[in-house]
């Protein structure tokens, strides 16, 4: 099945450019942006979708940020989300895993909404990490978000299930109205491996639910998830 097509589906599109407006940034995006990067310095969003993540940072005062999603429908709705709200930024076609950006180029990233978790496969996942990982300057952060295998509200679930023999175990394809959607739910231990197999150091996580109390219009949206705050190893 093609991971890929539910995101470039526009039906996919307009649902998350609808929760740039109605969600809006986490209090957990705006407390993690805050403590961790600084606004004046230019932050790459991965999988940026209908641009909410992007908008909310812009309304918070951040002045750089270079969005890019692998779908042209989600950059092409981002833009247009952007546009009406007098945002300046502007979305970039661009896949995770081959960034079109120079060695160092941002001075840190933010891979939101579990979008790591999107990509199959423990190695392709670590490809996508060690892209990033170029493209952020030494010493620079990354924030991101992953479904948790252990402590998602699906643990029950998981704790029941054995290894797949196609796969692995925390993969899963789910139905909706454009196709299959493909989504991996690691532990805490395996995807700090996946981050650290990349080059990244580890300085914080934590569930969502530890560190913000969101509105029930996030809730709805997501479900609680796992926060990591991982450092580019060197000398910034």
């Amino acid at each position: 099945m093609d991971a890929e097509a539910h995101w470039r589906d526009i039906r996919t599109a307009l649902h998350y450019a609808r929760a740039a407006v109605s969600v809006g940034l986490w209090e957990s995006e705006r407390r993690l942006c805050r403590a961790h990067l600084d606004p004046a310095e230019p932050l790459l969003e991965l999988g940026c979708g209908g641009g909410r993540i992007a908008l909310g940072l812009w309304r918070e005062g951040w002045s750089s940020v270079a969005p890019t999603d692998l779908s042209p429908a989600m950059v092409e709705l981002a833009d247009a989300v952007f546009a009406e709200a007098g945002c300046p930024f502007r979305a970039t076609l661009a896949d995770a895993r081959r960034l079109p950006h120079a060695d160092g180029a941002f001075a840190g990233a933010l891979f939101g909404f579990n979008g790591l978790m999107c990509i199959p496969g423990a190695d392709a996942r670590r490809g996508a990490l060690a892209e990033i990982r170029r493209v952020v300057r030494p010493g620079g952060l990354l924030l991101l978000t992953a479904h948790d295998r252990e402590r998602g509200e699906n643990r029950d679930r998981w704790a029941a299930e054995s290894a797949p023999t196609d796969g692995e175990l925390g993969d899963r394809w789910h139905g909706s109205e454009s196709g299959p959607v493909f989504l991996h739910a690691g532990t805490e231990a395996e995807t700090r491996a996946e981050l650290e197999g990349a080059g990244w150091r580890v300085r914080l996580t934590a569930m969502r639910s530890e560190l913000a109390d969101e509105p029930p219009a996030v809730r709805a949206f997501s479900d609680d998830t796992r926060w990591f705050v991982a450092e580019r190893p060197g000398r910034g």
